[in-house]
């Protein structure tokens, strides 16, 4: 890609002092910075580089500037989060501050939880209080009910107050009902219970890793040493969606660099529920030499631009730049005719990426988006698309591992060859699961083998033969598809039922579901689910006190009982990198913002949902209220809540369109999947905006 004349301008200041570099989505910001390591690793090598991004996923670019860069020292740059700086240096300096900060066990080496291992633990503190009527008027499901309180104590470490406030922060800013304050009373509770319960067992979740660093970590002068003098060069990217611990760490650490590029995207901080603080972020401009800022899009077409503008911030639009019909439908795809139902605004919207793909785009340069995708919407889109040759990849990298179909698969064998773990088995999961297992089985053949050869009663032998079925049977089922149950049958009679989880799960993909036949076989996206189950149960393995469990059969309960129980996946980085330019991606709005990802169109599904703009009901925690910019004591109104919602409307609409460079496709309907008529702010501004475009036009 070529340098404009104002990148190559930024390009030439000198490289000791800080830059802060700061723009809109798409014009150039990363890109610079790419350049800028690629120029110090060529006249400095041996200078130590620090590439900080608020996750891993955000330093794909630089990385592949590497990859592709000849002759490159590249062991001198150095990919990083504060999150994982963090964890790093809590690790090698625990014996110096474990018994000031009241670890019980201060000489025993800690354990490192993952999101997945918090919530075990988590649930077993908080399930005896269900049972004694603790958040008795809160109804979620209870691994959302997990997460919310780790939440709240990841706040209170990433924005710094004591966890203790948390109860407190949350019924000050209420108005709602009194009932409520007795819920954020039961989150204390449980809130101190977990934090004392690691501090009783050397356990460190996120929040305590991040307090760890903060309070003891980076006070300590032999240790700040340490961290500050590895690295010469810092470049940080995309700080806004970092939260503001973060931020005061590299405030006192940016005077040991000797250079520091700070990237700094405008109207964004999608992150907030997270911790993600823009206004934050932007106090870092005050500790930089230069603060340059980037105009020129790379991405959007002018028509694009020009939308965006009238959309997001029309006063900024000059007056001479008219956004006529002509303009607009040029860019904004709408449907000619009025569509009622859901499934018919699928059917429409997959006949507009046909013809697209027809025209020539790549089905890698189309986007579907929506506020949420679930399993049936995303299948479905997924379906329809497959219809007409189009192949899709549904991407929601923290949705539960369990709703992933093939993991369903994986742990309703395990259970079946477990009787002794007593967990029920349903004849439509055993169903789904064969239908999963065998390739090309449908849901009709694989209930009859369900209800004629499957029998829990019998523990040690729960699958009869398939020669077990009259002849007439056998027939209607086919020798093909009987032949492939009968070796996953004689498969799971001879397996080890002793092995760990991963164990059984990686023989289980490598000697038959992979195989042909099966319905894993030569099939990446079946794969990528099977690393990432048993890449979950090793770090679970690791993060369990071994202590409380007897065997790995026993781990392995505990680990699935976790799954189904819907604790919300970690991320794992090989669902990220899986990118595919010959399908179409189907992911949540907010979800593709923070891939950093651009495409020529983007399909926007369901215009009328407040989910666009409406912050998550969350009745157990609050990231505005819990932000480090929530005046003490103010109260959460509706105004507020309808500030916050234009905000994030507004926020969303500019990162969407500063990432295509083509067009828009308009997914409509009255009602919504669920049978609700919609007619959200979006609707609302695009019909607004239509209506301004036909007076310009002199239509009115």
């Amino acid at each position: 890609m070529q340098l404009s004349a104002e990148q190559k301008k930024i390009l030439a200041l000198p490289f000791d002092q800080t830059l802060f570099l700061h723009g809109l989505a798409g014009t150039g910001k990363t890109t610079l910075a790419g350049k800028r390591m690629l120029q110090l690793l060529r006249e400095a090598p041996d200078e130590p580089i620090l590439v900080l991004t608020p996750q891993r996923t955000l330093a794909f670019p630089y990385r592949k500037l590497l990859e592709q860069a000849e002759g490159s020292k590249s062991y001198s740059v150095n990919f990083a989060t504060m999150n994982t700086i963090a964890r790093r240096m809590v690790a090698l300096f625990w014996p110096l501050f474990s018994e000031q900060a009241g670890f019980h066990f201060p000489y025993r080496p800690p354990q490192f939880l993952t999101l997945e291992t918090a919530q075990f633990y988590l649930g077993k503190l908080i399930d005896p209080m269900l049972d004694q009527g603790a958040f008795s008027s809160v109804s979620i499901p209870r691994h959302r009910l997990y997460s919310q309180v780790l939440d709240n104590l990841n706040k209170s470490a990433v924005v710094g107050f004591p966890y203790t406030e948390i109860g407190a922060k949350l019924s000050a800013a209420w108005v709602g009902e009194s009932s409520q304050l007795n819920v954020y009373a039961d989150l204390q509770v449980a809130v101190n219970a977990f934090r004392s319960f690691c501090l009783e067992n050397n356990l460190l979740d996120f929040s305590l890793q991040v307090q760890l660093f903060r309070e003891f970590v980076w006070q300590d002068p032999l240790c700040r040493r340490f961290l500050t003098t590895q690295f010469q060069h810092l470049i940080y990217d995309n700080c806004e969606e970092d939260p503001p611990y973060g931020h005061d760490i590299i405030t006192e650490w940016l005077p040991s660099f000797k250079s520091a590029l700070i990237v700094y995207d405008e109207q964004a901080g999608y992150r907030v529920f997270l911790g993600a603080d823009p206004y934050s972020a932007w106090r870092l401009h005050e500790q930089a030499q230069h603060t340059r800022e980037l105009t020129q899009s790379f991405t959007t077409s002018p028509e694009v631009a020009l939308l965006r503008n009238y959309l997001v911030s029309p006063e900024k639009s000059p007056p001479f730049q008219l956004l006529d019909y002509a303009t607009l439908t040029k860019v904004l795809r709408i449907p000619e005719q009025p569509l009622r139902f859901y499934q018919q605004m699928l059917t429409e919207v997959a006949n507009q990426i046909h013809e697209l793909v027809e025209a020539g785009t790549k089905p890698g340069q189309i986007a579907v988006l929506a506020p949420f995708v679930n399993s049936s919407s995303g299948f479905a889109m997924q379906q329809a698309l497959s219809q007409r040759g189009i192949r899709a990849r549904i991407f929601r990298p923290s949705i539960p591992l369990i709703e992933d179909a093939v993991i369903q698969c994986f742990i309703t064998l395990a259970e079946l060859i477990h009787p002794e773990w007593h967990l029920p088995l349903a004849k439509t999961q055993l169903t789904n699961c064969l239908t999963a297992a065998i390739d090309g089985l449908d849901m009709v053949r694989a209930r009859l083998l369900v209800d004629n050869l499957v029998n829990l009663a019998n523990p040690t032998d729960p699958l009869k033969p398939f020669d077990a079925l009259a002849e007439a049977m056998q027939a209607r089922i086919t020798p093909k598809f009987g032949s492939h149950y009968e070796q996953l049958r004689i498969w799971l009679s001879r397996v080890d039922r002793q092995l760990p989880l991963d164990i059984f799960v990686s023989q289980l993909f490598g000697e038959v579901l992979s195989q042909p036949g099966f319905g894993f076989h030569q099939n990446i996206s079946a794969g990528q689910s099977t690393n990432n189950l048993m890449e979950s149960y090793r770090k679970f393995r690791y993060s369990v006190n071994l202590q409380t469990v007897r065997d790995h059969n026993q781990l392995s309960l505990d680990y699935v009982r976790t799954l189904l129980d819907g604790v919300i996946s970690a991320q794992y980085l090989s669902t990220w990198q899986n990118e595919d330019p010959e399908s179409v991606l189907i992911a949540p709005a907010l979800t593709f913002l923070v891939s950093g990802q651009s495409v020529d169109y983007q399909v926007w599904l369901s215009v009328g949902s407040s989910g666009w703009y409406e912050r998550l009901e969350q009745p157990l925690t609050h990231p505005y209220v819990l932000s480090r910019a929530w005046p003490e004591g103010k109260k959460w109104t509706s105004e507020e809540e309808s500030r916050v919602s234009n905000a994030n409307l507004e926020m969303i609409l500019a990162g969407l369109l500063s990432r295509c460079r083509k067009g828009i496709i308009l997914g409509l309907s009255e009602y919504n999947q669920a049978g609700q008529e919609e007619k959200g702010l979006l609707l609302a501004r695009l019909q607004g905006l239509l209506r301004q475009s036909l007076k310009e036009t002199g239509h009115a």
